[in-house]
């Protein structure tokens, strides 16, 4: 296909550089928030700051954010994704996505989302891919209905709110429509797209179904581990023996809290967590950081790995080591993550582990 950069006037060029941002969410703090950086240097953010939602974490509890030129994970009640009144299309079906000479750039698939960036006459729109392409698209091959960035919250309580015209009642554990956060209040629309204030201690901004069955599965994990995490045929017994304590013993960790430099008297960090399992269970002695541990061993590629393996990342934007995990079978990891996460047990093949794993060793022969 052509592929052509379009050209616009000057007054249409400003409002491009405008809008032209890429695919982040605007997020303002609700509370302040002590966030842990990959260096181990803490930076504190108050309410009302704001940040780049980046993207989600591994568990679906937290975005990855950038403020001040860091990135980190804040829990998804800390951070409001706010509606900046972008609005967008879906795609109701494929079509092309022309240039000012009516050439196509690409093609544009049904359900893709594109940013509106101006309305254009001849029933056409400007808009921009997730690719940063910008083009023109027929109307009638997209939904209507604009999308904006609303919040899903739940009321705490029951509320009547009243906006100067118009009343909203709100029964407990009822769903609302959070747009913004100011001060010590967020905005809600209704249905009829009524603007109200309500105070940010009567509505909760996430709340996670899932973690309810995810706590009951994970209950049934910790009784019986070797149901859920199969030990390789290829172990011998008393390697077998040692995995399975190493494994048992992280599961009993799970939701013991992140604590820097600890190995278990309060809590664990990531090399603590570790430490602490093979020292109790094994006669290997490690190295006590992630950056030492990721020396010794053997090196295992990520489609060998087996149950006791170490897995390696460097989220700081170079080759240094900051972090370790278990591998526990199964597809999954359990690690020390972070100050708000704590012990969790998460996917290998997640978001951390695709943009951040270096490699794995096996330090059990």
């Amino acid at each position: 296909m052509h592929k052509s950069n379009l050209k616009f006037p000057v007054g249409l060029a400003i409002t491009l550089v405008i809008g032209l941002v890429g695919f982040r969410d605007t997020g303002i703090f609700v509370n302040n928030f002590n966030a842990r950086l990959s260096s181990g240097v803490e930076v504190s953010y108050n309410a009302n700051k704001r940040a780049e939602i980046v993207g989600e974490g591994d568990s679906k509890s937290t975005y990855l954010v950038e403020a001040d030129g860091n990135r980190f994970y804040v829990p998804k009640e800390t951070i409001l994704k706010v509606d900046t009144g972008i609005e967008g299309y879906t795609v109701l079906k494929n079509t092309p996505l022309l240039n000012e000479s009516g050439n196509v750039i690409r093609l544009l698939f049904k359900d893709e989302y594109l940013r509106f960036v101006l309305a254009d006459n001849n029933n056409k729109v400007i808009v921009e891919t997730s690719d940063n392409q910008v083009g023109y698209v027929d109307t009638k091959d997209l939904d209507p209905k604009r999308i904006r960035n609303i919040t899903e919250g739940i009321a705490k309580k029951d509320l009547s709110l009243f906006n100067g015209t118009h009343t909203l009642k709100i029964s407990q554990g009822d769903t609302v429509k959070v747009a913004w956060f100011e001060k010590d209040y967020f905005i809600l629309f209704d249905e009829a797209q009524n603007k109200f204030n309500v105070q940010k201690d009567n509505i909760s901004i996430y709340v996670d179904r899932e973690k309810v069955v995810e706590d009951v599965l994970d209950l049934a994990r910790r009784a019986n581990v070797r149901e859920e995490i199969a030990i390789e045929e290829t172990y011998t017994a008393n390697v077998s023996d040692k995995v399975s304590s190493i494994i048992d013993g992280a599961f009993a960790r799970l939701g013991s809290p992140y604590v820097w430099g600890d190995t278990g008297s309060k809590g664990y960090d990531c090399s603590g967590l570790v430490t602490a399992l093979y020292s109790g269970n094994t006669n290997v002695k490690l190295p006590r950081s992630s950056r030492d541990m990721a020396e010794v061993g053997t090196y295992v590629s990520a489609s060998e790995l087996i149950p006791g393996d170490l897995l390696f990342f460097n989220s700081g934007g170079d080759s240094t080591i900051n972090h370790v995990a278990i591998y526990i079978g199964n597809g999954k990891m359990i690690h020390s993550s972070n100050s708000q996460r704590g012990v969790v047990l998460d996917p290998v093949d997640g978001y951390y582990f695709q943009n951040n794993f270096s490699h794995a060793r096996r330090v059990l022969d």
